[in-house]
């Protein structure tokens, strides 16, 4: 049986009510949502041309824009998975007037053709016009439109330090998002209390208790996405439909999540990807070990003898 030690009863009300450590918890990562909406609206007005919110998955950095968005009843486009320069250049063509969120394109800003389209998206007077050309094979064959959009950016990864990136990052505002497992979970809590479909806040609340500590029991980083996966296991075996009990539904999702199989194409994204913030984190930290290591695990989740190792290689070829 899960224990709700986290939660309490209102003795007036009879519902359930957060501890006072979920309290604050709660209010520290509205608060931090707050920054993202506050980001999000100012390039949906046009107070600025872009922006790049960076941090861990599954902490609201999608849905909060989103969400946004669809509250201030602005034209908006969205687009995640690949895409290539050409892509983008169309894509912004095809919503020139929009403010156009890229979500979860990491190959896309380590392309320099797509950043210098970026970059020239970017630039200029908020809400004003914005030359953008792209020449495919000759002068012959050249594309060109004015865009008076906004750019939103969404990613895991912070944008790799280079001249090119740095271009981009000093046009526009960066977002790194961190809530702590603690900020989630106390959300998650707080979602529970609000019920799902056909769930009781109870229910919903023993799920959502059972997910926080399957992700602590597996050293995991709780992820919000988790939560709304494991209801719709709840319900299933609540319907009598599942052959399995709903707990190891849930915990063969987060197997599945956590520990797949890699393919090499994307255990070589993924060391790249290591490589970029190993290398943003000895410069920016060159003297603070403890900091730097603290931010390594909580952009990779991994050890810092990872970090050390692609240190030693960055020193090596004398990138640092």
């Amino acid at each position: 049986m899960i224990s709700f030690a986290r939660t309490k009863t209102n003795k007036q009300t009879g519902k359930l009510a957060l501890s006072a450590d979920d309290q604050q918890y709660l209010e520290e990562y509205e608060r931090r949502l707050d920054l993202v909406r506050d980001r999000t609206r100012g390039v949906a007005e046009r107070y600025q041309n872009g922006c790049y919110l960076t941090g861990r998955a599954g902490s609201g950095k999608t849905y909060t824009v989103l969400e946004t968005l669809k509250n201030l009843n602005v034209p908006y486009a969205y687009r995640n998975a690949r895409m290539s320069a050409l892509g983008l250049f169309a894509f912004l063509e095809e919503h020139p007037e929009h403010t156009c969120v890229l979500d979860d394109i990491p190959a896309l800003f380590d392309q320099r053709q797509a950043l210098q389209i970026i970059m020239a998206a970017m630039g200029g007077e908020p809400g004003k016009p914005r030359p953008m050309t792209y020449t495919i094979k000759s002068k012959h064959d050249r594309k060109s439109f004015d865009f008076i959009g906004g750019i939103i950016g969404i990613a895991n990864i912070p944008l790799r330090r280079d001249p090119l990136a740095d271009a981009v990052a000093s046009r526009i505002p960066i977002l790194e998002h961190e809530p702590s497992d603690e900020m989630l979970a106390a959300f998650m809590r707080y979602q529970a209390m609000r019920g799902y479909e056909d769930m009781l806040p109870i229910e919903c609340l023993e799920v959502v208790e059972f997910v926080i500590a399957e992700a602590r029991a597996s050293d995991y980083r709780l992820d919000l996405r988790h939560m709304t996966k494991a209801w719709q296991d709840y319900r299933l075996d609540k319907h009598g439909k599942s052959l399995r009990p709903w707990q190891e539904l849930v915990k063969s999702s987060m197997k599945r999540i956590f520990k797949q199989e890699v393919s090499p194409v994307r255990r070589a994204d993924d060391q790249a990807r290591q490589r970029e913030i190993a290398l943003a984190l000895f410069r920016q930290f060159p003297n603070d070990r403890s900091h730097r290591d603290e931010q390594w695990q909580t952009r990779t989740g991994r050890s810092p003898d990872a970090l050390y190792r692609h240190g030693r290689r960055l020193k090596s070829e004398g990138l640092l």
